[in-house]
């Protein structure tokens, strides 16, 4: 009898398990007519190998686009130099010309083709006007891994009406919020910065836009004119890990203080019910720096909307189709307006001066990592000759370096810093003073004063091309830096100070270009072009050590 109810008790678990195994079945079937993560995964695609294009028409401005080659994945970036043989940009439209409205092609040219920018199409003369549709066109013939190419690409772009701030909802150390209306007659809202704990709170921004505004970018403007607070939450959570120096600088900023601008992000008009994403933009309380500030709205079209959607997050998510507004091409070319808010923060805190030097100047150590960032070497001169007040920031980092020294003819604010004893003797070579320990204070060693010699000798020969005065010989680091086939200190030097200023057509630079090329193994068709000019036209003396010159009176190189 038991053995006959273990049979049976056998079939129904049988009968049971078939049945749920049909259940599951049917249920993956029917999973086939549902959409869920199942159905996202990559999908294989072409790779983009062609010029990427980043342009815009902004009202009351000229026309900007910048372009800029795919690299191989074992290929030099070159941004600092053409990528391209010839090309021919051009932005029609309807343009304001400062006395009347002309519909014509605006012929673009690079915005510096001998500093740093020829990838980079600019107008002048004609500005873009609000709700006016423009064409770009460009056209270029360039080498596309090993391969002569002709690319041509177009595009559209409408610029929309810019938006303006109602006024602000500001928060309160209570947290509560303050409604201050925008007065025209008194443009800029004063506010306080908030302190931690309420220093996450947001600065609320009430626009007003319409229809034709489908995106905003948000771009803060500051100097070194501004301040830091130190009271805010990031402060406090590294507390017991870093100390506080002289001024109450934790080493923590949310600013690069050698900047002019941060990029807040990107809103797009987008609603969801009754929310309408542009109604309110949002500025964070700790990111406002003390002082006078500006932030800069940028009202964008549709094809900004995508860049940001589909071309840029393609990037880091195979599963999204990038499509972009310019044909045959990727990347955008966008119709903008700007509008501008003015701010004053109140508040104490560390002015970007003393922020500037403390992270530039490493004092752990011994001071190899001190001033080893591009900023911070293009920086230590402009310090050490005490330029940073405001009516000297309006040019970059480099143009600044390029006249420090002359600051030294009026006074001397860093005789007594060791970070600036190169710098003096560099400002006194520079001068061509009665002797080159000029600057420095009378109370230093021997090693120190000898190594501040050796330190600005080398950046002042470099910086004057190797010029002799009367107090400072060139002429061993020409060889070391110039002559010599082999890799030196002084060449590792001199191929950071015209990688910082990006290449600037300087005949010193020309020299480090070609030695860097082949010293350095680099594989770029585009230097390889740029060595091959400058040994044909300029011939510096190192490119005898890698190329020979042939009848015709052109140079032969490797």
């Amino acid at each position: 009898m038991s053995t006959i109810s273990r049979q049976n008790n056998n079939g129904v678990i049988l009968s049971v398990v078939r049945g749920l195994f049909l259940l599951v079945a049917l249920f993956l079937a029917a999973c086939s007519d549902f959409h869920g993560p199942w159905d996202y995964y990559p999908e294989k695609r072409d790779v983009y190998t062609g010029i990427y294009t980043y342009g815009y028409v902004i009202s009351g401005e000229s026309p900007y686009v910048c372009f800029s080659k795919v690299y191989e994945l074992d290929e030099t970036a070159a941004e600092s130099f053409a990528f391209y043989d010839s090309a021919y940009v051009t932005v029609s439209g309807s343009f304001a010309d400062g006395k009347e409205d002309v519909d014509t092609t605006l012929v673009l040219r690079p915005y510096r083709p001998y500093s740093g920018k020829p990838n980079c199409f600019s107008g002048y003369g004609y500005l873009g006007k609000v709700g006016e549709t423009y064409k770009l066109e460009a056209y270029f013939e360039w080498d596309s891994s090993g391969h002569k190419a002709k690319s041509r690409y177009t595009a559209e772009a409408t610029i929309p009406n810019p938006v303006s701030v109602k006024g602000l909802n500001a928060p309160q150390q209570d947290g509560s919020y303050k409604w201050i209306p925008y007065n025209e007659s008194m443009p800029r809202f004063e506010i306080d910065f908030l302190e931690f704990p309420m220093d996450m709170e947001f600065v609320k921004c009430a626009m007003d836009y319409d229809r034709t505004v489908k995106g905003v970018i948000s771009v803060m403007n500051y100097d070194m004119t501004n301040a830091e607070s130190q009271n805010t939450t990031i402060n406090h959570m590294f507390k017991g890990f870093t100390s506080e120096d002289d001024e109450g600088y934790r080493g923590i900023s949310l600013h690069d203080p050698l900047e002019q601008s941060q990029n807040l992000g990107f809103t797009s008009n987008r609603r969801v019910a009754d929310y309408y994403a542009l109604d309110t933009l949002y500025l964070m309380n700790m990111m406002l720096p003390l002082g006078d500030v500006s932030v800069d709205f940028y009202s964008t079209d549709a094809a900004y909307i995508d860049y940001i959607d589909k071309v840029k997050e393609s990037v880091n998510d195979s599963r999204i189709v990038p499509e972009s507004n310019i044909e045959n091409g990727m990347g955008v070319f966008s119709g903008m307006a700007k509008s501008r808010v003015l701010l004053h923060v109140n508040g104490e805190g560390v002015n970007m001066k003393h922020i500037a030097h403390h992270n530039c100047y490493n004092t752990e150590g011994d001071l190899s990592d001190s001033w080893d960032s591009k900023g911070c070497r293009l920086y230590q001169d402009v310090f050490c000759a005490g330029i940073y007040a405001e009516q000297y920031w309006y040019e970059d980092l480099a143009e600044l370096n390029s006249w420090a020294y002359e600051r030294y003819r009026d006074t001397v604010s860093s005789r007594h810093l060791e970070s600036c004893f190169a710098s003096n003797v560099k400002a006194a070579m520079m001068l061509d003073t009665t002797k080159w320990s000029l600057f420095l204070p009378d109370t230093i060693s021997e090693g120190a004063k000898f190594m501040a010699y050796a330190d600005g000798l080398k950046r002042y020969c470099v910086a004057s091309n190797f010029e002799n005065n009367k107090i400072a010989d060139c002429y061993g680091l020409y060889q070391s830096c110039i002559v010599s086939p082999e890799a030196n200190y002084c060449k590792d030097y001199l191929w950071t100070w015209c990688a910082d200023r990006d290449w600037p057509n300087e005949e010193q630079c020309w020299s480090a270009l070609v030695s860097r090329y082949y010293l350095t193994e680099q594989k770029s068709s585009i230097i390889k072009r740029e060595v091959q000019r400058i040994c044909d036209y300029y011939h510096p003396v190192t490119c005898d050590n890698w190329c020979e010159k042939q009848k015709d009176g052109h140079m032969k190189c490797q």
